[in-house]
């Protein structure tokens, strides 16, 4: 009960933190890999459409979802746009915007989107669960009505992508094959601005 009390309090204090100041929309990831290092978030990014990246963002992995079941770069195939939202349990902003994503996840299902979630926090670089924040994730996904898939971070997706995270929460799209599509987006966005990205990179997809 202390536990998700605790996740309560969290969620309140992250809507109301970004309620109070919209301008904290993203947050810096702890330095917890050798290659991190302290620079400026990014300024506002575009979702200008492009031909999509000739490699896949995340590669080849095998993983489980956070909600248990095997998992791997198939997560992207049932739908031409798959929007990669790269959060943690302990960014504000990140958890303001999930319930929002939530919605989104279900008001889109019928257009070929879909949305993936990978809380960053809960593993070391290796690939290791951070037990107490693998519990704490799913308490968040359940508590901020979150309920698209999340993937677990092992040493393949930290290899091939979350090694370079610096901000959270960072956003990329992708297509069937998991080949990036338009720019990433660093930090939060309101449920509309996100309409907006969605709705235009859905036109360039096939």
């Amino acid at each position: 009960m202390k536990h998700l009390n605790r996740i309560l309090i969290l969620v309140t204090a992250a809507l109301f933190l970004a309620c109070a100041d919209p301008k904290i929309t993203v947050q810096t990831v702890p330095e917890v890999r050798s290659n991190l290092v302290e620079s400026e978030p990014a300024v506002e990014a575009s979702a200008e459409p492009v031909e999509a990246a000739a490699e896949s963002v995340f590669g080849t992995f095998t993983t489980r979802f956070l909600d248990g079941g095997a998992a791997d770069q198939t997560v992207f195939s049932d739908n031409k746009l798959t929007m990669v939202n790269i959060w943690a349990t302990y960014c504000g902003p990140c958890l303001h915007e999930m319930p929002h994503l939530g919605e989104i996840a279900s008001e889109y299902a019928d257009r070929g989107f879909g949305i993936v979630g990978i809380p960053v926090d809960i593993t070391d670089y290796t690939g290791s669960v951070y037990q107490d924040l693998f519990a704490e994730a799913k308490e968040i996904v359940e508590q901020t009505g979150a309920n698209y898939p999340h993937l677990v971070p092992n040493r393949e997706l930290i290899e091939n992508h979350l090694i370079d995270v610096l901000y959270v929460p960072e956003t990329i799209f992708v297509d069937s094959e998991g080949r990036q599509v338009g720019e990433s987006v660093v930090g939060a966005r309101t449920k509309e601005e996100w309409m907006a990205i969605i709705d235009e990179l859905l036109e360039t997809v096939k």
